[in-house]
């Protein structure tokens, strides 16, 4: 009898171990919190949401909640949205809040070389001049204007050769200008957003002398360019990219710095770590105290998070995010690193542990901050991403 109970006690033992490391549930014990939306009377900083490490309970209950007049901007230095066709939501955001923005990006376009002075602009049956026209409506306190996206798509080594370093290189340059140009006249933009450094490659030293005469070009016919700069990662290049940038930023309207994607599945951590993006403030700038110069660099802001696993993990966006921190009890605490000035929690799902960095209204208030410290605009990565109410801090 003393053995069948010592058994009974390590069989009940065992069952309660087990109980304690199966994978949770989807479906809660505690009592779920329900979700707000829509317009409110005060701002998150007025309802005091703006908090260092906020409750899981807070961010579900409000995040698609926002400030009644979405006319107030409350950061006054230049402001960039991308907005893409893969997230639709993005284009409502842009819509809503359009006074927030000085610039909005649609991702559209490519363009490619077909033939010697021949260049084809594709992504043009994206082009949404309904949705365009109500933006730049709704956009006029701001002067609101669209820049959408141009990537160098696909150039082969000779395309490259031939646009940069050939005699002929002079007249290829110009057939490309003309065709932008062409097409935001017929098209009604208001300039472009061009990206090109980082698919152009071992003549990347060429690029300075394009940018330039692009940009004057652009400005000579009343249009805007904005160019994709890559941020400091302590590569070679980096020396490079921070001499061009003082011969380029008196020919753009603006330079958009992609500081975000500072980690990956192979190596997680914080998104967009603060000393990081110090760091490449500091080293475009240098000593220079000319506000114009300062005020032409857009820190980038990823509205985006990431979420890792022991097997990898990648990027997600505000819905996922909301649905994984139902995983979490709502009274929990979303954890705060004063050094990167990010947030993070871990979450246990059905998939496994999850470890979560995602922006909160605290995290995007320090770096409009440090956007303000320094007299620069920001670039948003990419609008429709976030959450509702991290409009009210713009």
């Amino acid at each position: 009898m003393k053995y069948l109970t010592i058994v009974l006690q390590v069989l009940c033992i065992s069952s309660l171990s087990l109980a304690t490391l199966s994978p949770p549930s989807d479906k809660k014990s505690q009592k779920e919190v329900k979700p707000q939306e829509g317009s409110r009377k005060n701002n998150v900083l007025d309802r005091k949401l703006v908090a260092e490490t906020p409750y899981v309970k807070d961010i579900l209950k409000y995040h698609a909640t926002y400030h009644q007049d979405v006319h107030v901007k409350n950061f006054n230095n230049l402001v960039l949205g991308f907005v893409t066709p893969w997230n639709n939501k993005g284009y409502d955001v842009a819509k809503r809040w359009a006074s927030k923005f000085n610039y909005i990006s649609p991702v559209w376009l490519q363009v490619k070389r077909q033939s010697s002075n021949i260049y084809i602009i594709s992504g043009l049956h994206d082009v949404d001049n309904a949705w365009m026209k109500a933006v730049k409506q709704k956009g006029t306190d701001t002067g609101l204007r669209i820049v959408p996206r141009l990537l160098f798509e696909n150039w082969q080594p000779s395309d490259l050769k031939a646009f940069f370093i050939e005699p002929s290189s002079y007249s290829e340059q110009k057939a490309l200008i003309e065709e932008i140009k062409k097409v935001c006249k017929q098209w009604g933009f208001d300039g472009i957003v061009l990206e090109m450094l980082s698919q152009i490659g071992k003549y990347i030293d060429k690029s300075v002398k394009f940018i330039q005469h692009f940009g004057l070009e652009m400005s000579e016919n009343g249009y805007h360019l904005i160019l994709v700069y890559p941020p400091f990662r302590g590569y070679p290049s980096d020396d490079f990219f921070v001499q061009a940038f003082n011969e380029i930023h008196p020919y753009v309207d603006a330079v958009s710095v992609m500081t975000y994607d500072f980690s990956n599945p192979q190596k997680p951590g914080p998104n967009a770590p603060f000393y990081w993006l110090r760091l490449c403030i500091e080293k475009l700038i240098g000593d220079d105290e000319n506000p114009t110069k300062r005020s032409k660099i857009l820190l980038g802001l990823n509205f985006y998070g990431n979420s890792y696993t022991a097997n990898g993990g990648g990027p997600i966006v505000g819905t996922e995010y909301i649905e994984l921190l139902k995983n979490a009890k709502p009274n929990q605490l979303i954890s705060y690193n004063n050094n990167t000035a990010e947030n993070y929690l871990e979450v246990r799902t059905l998939q496994g542990t999850k470890k979560i960095f995602f922006p909160t209204l605290y995290s995007i208030h320090k770096r409009l901050e440090l956007a303000r410290e320094y007299r620069t605009g920001v670039a948003i990565w990419e609008l429709g991403q976030g959450l509702d109410y991290f409009y009210d801090l713009f």
